[in-house]
């Protein structure tokens, strides 16, 4: 099913099936009365889905209604042991795609979606290249390694988002650091929101708080919640 946009006089919504999934609320604006203000950043954001809105629908001034909310999806299942599209997607934008390798944050030589030696073959060096599919199939290798990481440090059953979110978590710090964390003791003891909460705590690359990593646990976070995590992807 498509998206596409409608606007009305309160805001703009990115729309599923007569339903919306996303609003960006309008403001009155400061210098004209008879205008309003949007922050078209988060608009961006809808451009950059699978399915994209490729139409829009403008009803100012109408009196239509205001459409109501996509109703709430029934929880998610027991995890599947593997990391599922959500979580995917997490990956894949925070991680980005490199065809050549580089030094991340940290001084760690990287390449495809976030490749490191640390995780298996291929060695990754100076001057490294590789192609598109070999990325996605280290990426699939990879995260292979890290999703039996998850599975075996946790105890209590997590939902497949829950699951997919500490993959996500696990392939970017680390296997070691995911046993030892806070996150994973109350995920186990069953303090769900203590848990998501813990994800905010890993956003510093040394002893720098960088934004992208926030961005990235924000998202890490939301999905482990089964909450819409797509907002701190931009």
């Amino acid at each position: 099913m498509g998206t596409w946009i409608k606007e009305t006089d309160k805001a703009i919504y990115l729309m599923q099936g007569g339903y919306w999934i996303s609003r960006i609320t309008k403001y009155p604006s400061q210098n004209n009365p008879q205008e309003k203000v949007v922050n078209i950043r988060g608009i961006r954001s809808w451009f950059t889905r699978a399915d994209y809105p490729r139409a829009m629908t403008v009803s100012i001034g109408t009196g239509a209604p205001e459409p109501d909310p996509m109703p709430a999806k029934p929880p998610p299942g027991p995890s599947s042991g593997k990391i599922n599209a959500s979580g995917l997607e997490i990956v894949k934008h925070f991680e980005g795609l490199r065809n050549q390798s580089y030094q991340d944050s940290v001084g760690v030589w990287t390449i495809g979606y976030g490749h490191t030696s640390m995780a298996g073959p291929p060695t990754v060096g100076p001057g490294m290249t590789i192609s598109t599919a070999e990325a996605e199939t280290i990426l699939k290798r990879d995260l292979g390694v890290f999703e039996k990481a998850v599975s075996d440090a946790v105890t209590r059953t997590p939902t497949d988002d829950q699951f997919s979110a500490m993959v996500s978590f696990t392939f970017n710090v680390g296997s070691g650091a995911f046993r030892s964390s806070t996150l994973l003791k109350k995920h186990n003891g069953g303090d769900f929101s203590g848990a998501a909460n813990e994800f905010l705590r890993w956003v510093y690359a040394g002893s720098q708080k960088l934004p992208g990593l926030e961005r990235r646990r924000k998202a890490e976070r939301a999905l482990y919640l089964s909450q819409d995590y797509r907002q701190f992807i931009t």
